[in-house]
């Protein structure tokens, strides 16, 4: 969130800012937003947990966000930090339950739960005492656990079968291999299976490069990611968008040069010069490269070849054909450095090319594909959807 829009000209994207933005959100398809870095102390101590951090906004500006967002049809999700050591107690337990409470009569619709400290790290063993102890506590207002996941739906206390749904991130680490990319998605769906939560595909997070980067930057990489946009929005489950990937961003200009951790340049939304929209602050904490004035939602949003249509194209295929939450995946053959498979009963069939060498597009229509065709057949780099 505090890279999305800045309302208040310091430099940081803040609670307005999401909700200045709602109509983009709405207009490219988004049902659902997961809002990091809202509460400003974590719940499961007394007097704790209840806070919004002023960094981001007040309470009175994120219930605002929620009626706006409600209204145009979607939900909002908050991080949930937890004191896994203190909500062992007995009489935490109630701060707890006061605490989820608080945001759920005010409207949250999901809570992604996460253990103090390491508030952005994946599930371990004491995030998932603390989720067995939240699910019995959300069931009756029918609100959301999510998950972060890197290798697994299991932990040594046995399956998350508490989390509705996992952000799984194998796929934000993913080579553009045709080989690895099945791989990962046979085991993530058969390691989901029908007991555990529905998988949340993501090509990227706050703590994984962007695919542009990751897949080679420059045109090679943007063509890369865009294939493998087609692949994760083709697939059963959920669809997660890191902001920013469903414009083909790569990563910023590092800060610092020593540091592995991804650099992020805030959203570029309009003009010709940094920073692009995001804050009416000169500058911003966040280095934003002058060439992304290419690459702003006011540059994309009309061009229909651009990667921002081919996310919205592909988020309304998606609904269109009904893609089912919880679906087999067939596989079909395919030539060496390539796969092909379909959703079942979503009809639509989804072919990559990971390879060097364009091969023929499998029998069907073509109704989207990730870049440009050669004739019948598809070149490397390239996606295709077929019916």
């Amino acid at each position: 969130m505090r890279a999305f829009s800045d309302s208040d000209a310091d430099g940081i994207g803040d609670l307005e800012g999401v909700r200045d933005r709602l109509g983009y959100l709405e207009l490219i398809g988004i049902d659902a937003i997961w809002l990091t870095g809202v509460m400003a102390t974590p719940v499961g101590r007394p007097g704790h947990g209840r806070d919004v951090d002023p960094l981001v906004g007040t309470l009175d500006s994120l219930q605002a966000l929620l009626a706006e967002a409600h209204t145009a049809g979607i939900r909002v999700t908050l991080d949930l930090a937890v004191d896994g050591a203190e909500i062992t107690r007995p009489e935490n337990r109630d701060e707890l339950a006061e605490s989820l409470r608080f945001w759920s009569d005010r409207g949250v619709d999901g809570f992604r739960v996460a253990t103090v400290p390491g508030i952005t790290g994946p599930i371990d063993e004491s995030t998932h005492r603390a989720l067995r102890l939240i699910r019995p506590l959300i069931e009756r207002d029918g609100s959301v656990l999510l998950g972060g996941l890197v290798d697994s739906w299991h932990t040594d206390l046995g399956d998350l079968v508490e989390l509705d749904l996992g952000v799984d991130m194998r796929f934000s680490t993913a080579r553009f291999d045709a080989v690895e990319i099945q791989r990962i998605i046979r085991t993530v769906l058969e390691d989901a299976g029908d007991n555990a939560g529905l998988p949340v595909w993501t090509l990227s997070t706050w703590d994984y490069p962007r695919p542009t980067s990751r897949f080679g930057e420059g045109a090679n990489g943007l063509a890369r990611a865009r294939a493998m946009a087609l692949v994760q929005f083709a697939l059963p489950g959920v669809v997660g968008v890191d902001n920013g990937t469903e414009l083909g961003l790569p990563e910023s200009e590092k800060p610092d040069r020593t540091s592995n951790h991804p650099a992020r340049g805030p959203m570029p939304w309009e003009g010709t010069r940094p920073p692009f929209g995001f804050s009416a602050a000169p500058g911003s904490w966040w280095p934003t490269p002058p060439s992304w004035a290419a690459s702003t939602v006011e540059a994309q949003l009309e061009d229909p070849l651009s990667t921002l249509s081919l996310h919205r194209n592909a988020m309304e295929l998606r609904r269109r054909h009904e893609i089912a939450p919880r679906a087999t995946v067939r596989w079909y053959g395919a030539p060496r450095g390539c796969l092909a498979f379909r959703s079942d009963s979503a009809g639509l069939t989804c072919a990559l090319n990971t390879s060097t060498s364009t091969v023929p597009i499998p029998p069907g229509t073509v109704v989207l594909c990730s870049g440009p065709l050669d004739g019948e057949r598809l070149p490397p780099n390239t996606a295709v959807w077929l019916t």
